[in-house]
């Protein structure tokens, strides 16, 4: 279908129209089907997951990184040194929509369709005793009218 002059207006004023908007903001300008890694801002805040980014970054030498560039530089720069080491481009994408997007990609420019993208946090362990005190929690009742145990 030939383009009219609305189209081209458009496209001169709003830039090219993408596929997946929304999916390209939360991957910093990537998609979902293109990424190896990701790591959310709260990871990248507690600094977990540096040691699978340099399992990633030696297994996937011609990816690329995505940084958000939202976030505070030396909370991004443990990760900038993993990219130099390996000598991965990566890049700071700054931009005033990425205030919910993710806070490091690891992606291609063609899709790959990993599975498993998103670091799996081990979950704290928890003794037997710690389970019991939790499922032994007083009723409201006893809480409302001071009754002890």
């Amino acid at each position: 279908m030939p383009k009219n002059i609305d189209d081209y207006l458009n496209e001169g004023i709003y830039g090219a129209q993408q596929t997946k908007p929304d999916e390209r903001r939360l991957f910093l300008g990537s998609l979902r089907e293109r990424a190896v890694f990701v790591l959310t801002v709260e990871q990248i805040k507690q600094g977990v997951g540096v040691q699978e980014l340099d399992d990633k970054l030696r297994s996937h030498s011609d990816a690329k990184l995505l940084l958000n560039g939202q976030m505070l530089l030396d909370k991004l720069t443990p990760y900038r040194r993993l990219a130099l080491k390996y000598d991965t481009d990566y890049t700071l994408v700054d931009e005033k929509n990425n205030q919910s997007a993710y806070g490091l990609v690891l992606c291609y420019d063609y899709a790959v369709n990993h599975d498993e993208i998103f670091l799996n946090e081990k979950e704290p362990l928890i003794d037997d005793d710690t389970k019991e005190q939790v499922n032994q929690k007083r009723p409201l009742w006893k809480k409302l009218l001071g009754y002890e145990d």
